[in-house]
């Protein structure tokens, strides 16, 4: 019997031992978790071309695969109990949290400092406050401060204590900006699923830290240079810039995917639209990545 036929059949039978545990509501896996375990298919690989007996390969093979599953079975599989309940004291953290944050007409520019523990997290519309928050889902708490001057606001949104939050916690954080101020952001990602329209805010500066994400951003015209840095590892990433906006682009990847749409290259990781010299507005976009998948379009 060929190595790669039972290497292959152990392959399916687990995914789809996975597949069917998931669709009867028997356990809850976060599929996106398997980015952390990419240099498992290197290793399989190199157990493959190994110059031994099929019986030494296939025990490797088990033993590799039951390393894998252990971590998913420990970090990314929740089993569900339909008669387990969570009852919350008073003195207990919130499940749901809301807050908002006024906004004063001398504000000009605005700073927010961000860190992001959730499964899903969406900014969209524009707030007539400063910022609306809304989280659902979790025992998370966040922290926020507020110092203002006369013009100028500084916002920290943050987490006290040191959480380990699986994406499976179905918790979901919703947040609006008002778009009068010029904002200078900053965000702290972790494994997440985030959808950022920055379509009808005015950014000085965007920086994006992130984990193993799916990161989509849609940026606007609405400042004369905008500055975005995305530094991430093994994610998805799609970042849409207007078609009337000259952008600037910079990549570092490694093992990385590309797709690149709209911008003529400069040099090697170096991209410019043909519009960036005559566009009143300007991004410069820089993004350094790992194992990761990313395309930057226009729209």
């Amino acid at each position: 019997m060929k190595f790669r036929n039972i290497f292959w059949g152990i392959i399916l039978i687990l995914i789809g031992i996975l597949f069917t545990l998931e669709n009867l509501n028997i356990i809850d896996f976060d599929w996106y978790n398997l980015w952390r375990l990419w240099p498992v298919v290197l290793v399989l690989w190199g157990v493959s071309i190994l110059p031994v007996k099929n019986i030494i390969k296939i025990v490797l093979v088990i033993l590799v695969l039951a390393g894998s599953i252990f971590y998913m079975m420990d970090r990314t599989v929740e089993w569900r109990n339909r008669d387990y309940n969570i009852t919350y004291k008073h003195d207990s953290k919130p499940v749901n949290q809301e807050f908002t944050i006024p906004y004063e007409d001398s504000v000009t520019t605005a700073t927010l400092d961000m860190e992001v523990a959730a499964s899903s997290f969406v900014l969209n519309d524009e707030s007539f406050d400063l910022l609306d928050f809304e989280k659902r889902g979790s025992i998370i708490d966040y922290k926020y401060s507020v110092k203002q001057t006369d013009s100028s606001v500084d916002v920290d949104i943050y987490i006290e204590d040191e959480v380990v939050l699986k994406s499976n916690s179905h918790n979901r954080i919703n947040m609006s900006l008002n778009p009068h101020p010029v904002w200078d952001l900053h965000f702290e990602i972790g494994a997440a699923d985030v959808d950022l329209d920055f379509s009808g805010i005015k950014i000085s500066d965007l920086d994006i830290e992130g984990g193993a994400a799916a990161i989509k951003i849609k940026l606007g015209n609405k400042y004369p240079e905008t500055n975005v840095n995305i530094e991430t590892g093994a994610s998805a990433i799609k970042v849409k810039v207007p078609e009337e906006s000259g952008c600037d682009l910079n990549i570092t990847s490694v093992l990385s995917g590309k797709s690149i749409s709209g911008f003529e290259k400069i040099d090697h990781g170096h991209y410019r639209t043909a519009n960036f010299d005559s566009a009143e507005n300007k991004i410069y976009l820089v993004v350094e990545t790992a194992v990761s998948s990313y395309s930057i379009i226009r729209y």
